[in-house]
C-alpha cells in the first residue's frame, strides 16, 4: 500500500529572531525608497556611485560564490551592502575610484578579515574610510565656523545662513504643525526645518532624507529586525553630552546644546540604523550591548561634536569595532566563569543528590 506523506511544518516552533536571508530583504526593501528618492530629486551622480558599489559588491560576491559553496542570502546581503556603501560616499566622487575602492575592500574583509558575519570590522565603514583617506578633498568640510558653536539653536542658524535650501511649501506645513500639533505643548518650530527634515541637500544621500529614515527605524525596530537597545542607548548618550558638555568646551550655556542638529546631521541617524549594530561586529549579552551603547555615545561625541561632520560617523563604527572584541573577550570570560562556579557545582551536586 502505497503511503500517504503529509507536509512538515516548524509549527508550533518559531524563530526567536527573522533569519539572516529575512532580515537582509528588510533591509533591502527599506533601502529603495532613499533610492526612488535621488531618482525623484534626478540625483544622477549619486545614482552612478550607487551603480558602481554595486557592482563592485557583486564582483567580490561572485568571486567568492566561485570558490565556495553559494548560499541564498549571499547575492542580497551583497545588494545591501552595496546600497549602503553607496549612500555614504559623496555623488561627485570619481565612479573608477568608487568602484576600486569598494572592491579592494570587499576582497580583504571577504578573505582576510573573517568574511560575513566573521569580521569584526564593519565592510561598510571601512571601504567609505578608505575612500575618505585617498581623497578627503570630495567629503563635505564643516560649514560651522568658530562663533557658531556657541549658539543654542545651531539648527536654526544652519539653516538662516543658507546651507539648508528651504522647499516652497515648508511655510504652508511649519503653520499647520505649530497650530495643531506643537501648539499643544506650548511651542512651535521656525521655517526650515521642515525642509532639513525632508531633504538637507547633502553631497552624501544618506545625510539627506532624515525623515525617511526615521520612519525606517521605527518600522524595522517595531518589527524586530533591529534592536531598540543599542541605539536607544547611543543616542540618548550622545545627546545628553551635545546638550550639556558641550556648550562648556565651545562658550555656550550648559544645558542649551542643539541636539536636533547632532540628530539631523552627519548622517547619525542613518549609520544608528544600518551600520550600528551589523553582524558581528556587536556584544551578545545584555551588559556587554548596554557597554556597546555607551562607549558608543561617548565615541560619536569625541570624533563628531555637535555635528556637520562629513565622515565623522563612519569613524565612530570602526574605532567601537575596534573596542568590540575586547567586549567579547570580557563576555567570554564571565561565561566561563560561571559555568565553572555556578552551573558545574550544581550538576556535580544534583548527580551526588541522586546516588545518594
Amino acid at each position: 500500500m502505497k503511503n500517504k506523506y503529509m507536509s512538515v511544518s516548524l509549527r508550533p516552533f518559531k524563530y526567536l529572531s527573522p533569519s539572516v536571508h529575512t532580515k537582509g530583504l528588510v533591509f533591502l526593501i527599506v533601502l529603495i525608497p532613499q533610492v526612488v528618492m535621488l531618482f525623484l530629486t534626478r540625483s544622477w551622480n549619486a545614482l552612478q556611485v550607487l551603480f558602481c558599489t554595486t557592482a563592485a559588491s557583486f564582483a567580490v560576491t561572485g568571486i567568492d560564490c566561485f570558490f565556495e559553496q553559494k548560499r541564498a542570502y549571499d547575492w542580497i546581503s551583497a545588494l545591501v551592502r552595496a546600497l549602503i556603501i553607496g549612500l555614504l560616499i559623496p555623488s561627485d566622487y570619481p565612479l573608477f575610484s568608487v568602484f576600486l575602492v569598494t572592491f579592494s575592500v570587499l576582497l580583504v574583509v571577504t578573505y582576510f578579515l573573517g568574511g560575513f558575519a566573521d569580521s569584526w570590522v564593519n565592510p561598510v565603514a571601512l571601504t567609505v574610510a578608505v575612500c575618505w583617506m585617498l581623497s578627503a578633498h570630495f567629503f563635505p568640510e564643516s560649514l560651522l565656523q568658530t562663533e557658531d558653536l556657541s549658539s543654542k539653536n545651531l539648527s536654526l542658524l544652519f539653516i538662516q545662513n543658507g546651507n539648508i535650501p528651504v522647499m516652497p511649501i515648508d511655510a504652508r506645513i511649519t503653520s499647520f504643525l505649530n497650530k495643531t500639533v506643537f501648539n499643544l505643548f506650548s511651542v512651535s518650530i521656525p521655517e526650515g526645518f521642515v525642509s532639513l527634515l525632508w531633504d538637507s541637500h547633502s553631497l552624501i544621500p544618506a545625510f539627506r532624507f532624515n525623515l525617511l529614515t526615521l520612519f525606517t527605524s521605527i518600522f524595522l525596530i517595531s518589527f524586530d529586525i533591529i534592536g531598540m537597545l543599542i541605539p536607544a542607548i547611543y543616542l540618548v548618550v550622545y545627546c545628553l553630552l551635545v546638550r550639556f558638555v558641550a556648550p562648556v568646551f565651545y562658550g555656550g550655556t550648559v544645558g542649551q546644546g542643539d541636539m536636533l542638529f547632532a540628530l539631523l546631521t552627519s548622517g547619525t541617524l542613518f549609520c544608528t540604523v544600518f551600520l550600528l549594530q551589523w553582524y558581528g561586529t556587536m556584544p551578545i549579552t545584555l551588559t556587554g550591548k548596554i557597554a556597546y551603547g555607551i562607549i558608543s555615545g561617548i565615541a560619536v561625541f569625541l570624533i563628531v561634536g555637535v555635528g556637520d561632520s562629513g565622515v565623522g560617523s563612519v569613524f565612530t563604527i570602526l574605532v567601537v569595532n575596534v573596542i568590540v572584541p575586547l567586549i567579547h573577550a570580557i563576555e567570554t570570560a564571565a561565561e566561563k566563569r560561571y559555568l565553572n562556579h555556578i552551573l558545574l557545582p550544581k550538576v556535580e551536586a544534583f548527580k551526588d543528590g541522586q546516588h545518594a
